[in-house]
């Protein structure tokens, strides 16, 4: 089997079972892929944001604990933008469910600090990831054929 990507497409080429000639199979990236994705890809910066920011502490406990979560939201960062080059269902269901439980934890660490933005943000912003991925999943459960 080969593999090529383009910007919005990606295209497997695969012998046919019963003649053994290529064939070719494209699948778009559809709008609840690339909304999810996109929604996704936004949830990251955030996270990354306040792990950066803590860096300039004064204190030096607070920088090293920032210099891990700052790798760690950079690399959910990088992960995030992979579905963006080419359609990964598996791969963006991981970092789409990975992202959720990121912001819905940032949540909780708000509410336990009791500001109302570190509260209503990373919620939303879990709300708007579940929501994409509920469209996404439903979108792709029927058969493409339109028959249930």
């Amino acid at each position: 089997m080969t593999i090529s990507v383009t910007r919005s497409t990606l295209r497997l080429r695969r012998a046919e079972p019963a003649t053994g000639r290529s064939i070719s199979m494209i699948r778009p990236m559809d709008a609840p892929y690339l909304v999810l994705a996109i929604i996704t890809l936004i949830s990251t910066i955030p996270s990354l944001f306040f792990a950066a920011a803590e860096m300039r502490s004064r204190k030096p406990t607070t920088r090293v604990v920032a210099r891990y979560t700052t790798a760690r939201s950079a690399a959910l960062l990088v992960l995030a933008v992979v579905p963006l080059f080419g359609q990964n269902d598996g791969w963006l269901l991981a970092i789409a469910a990975a992202m959720i439980i990121v912001q819905v934890v940032d949540g909780f660490i708000g509410t336990a600090r009791r500001k109302p933005l570190l509260v209503i943000g990373p919620f939303v912003a879990a709300a708007a990831n579940l929501a994409a991925l509920i469209w996404f999943v439903l979108a792709h459960a029927l058969p493409a054929t339109g028959q249930a």
